[in-house]
């Protein structure tokens, strides 16, 4: 993601891939027009007890998150706010 700050790429990189792994469908990535990256995942099936807590987990390294639904179907989000970094760090 060219022009984020290099923790915050990690950021997205990492949530991606766990959300990925969980749930087989590679996340949809966008930019909100706040300018957060926004992570889209599909919801195919119901997950067991212990994919959905590893789900939340994963979305819980995230800045916002939550489910919707479109014309076709429901999916979760996660939302990664860029900021700046911190001085001296």
């Amino acid at each position: 993601m060219d022009g984020e700050p290099a923790h915050n790429s990690e950021r997205v990189r990492r949530i991606s891939d766990a959300l990925h792994k969980l749930t087989g469908l590679p996340p949809v990535v966008s930019r909100t027009r706040t300018g957060a990256t926004r992570l889209s995942v599909r919801v195919i099936e119901q997950p067991d007890r212990t994919q959905t807590l590893a789900v939340l987990r994963i979305l819980g390294l995230g800045d916002r998150f939550g489910h919707s639904h479109n014309a076709r179907w429901p999916h979760i989000w996660v939302e990664i706010v860029d900021r700046p970094d911190r001085p001296g760090g």
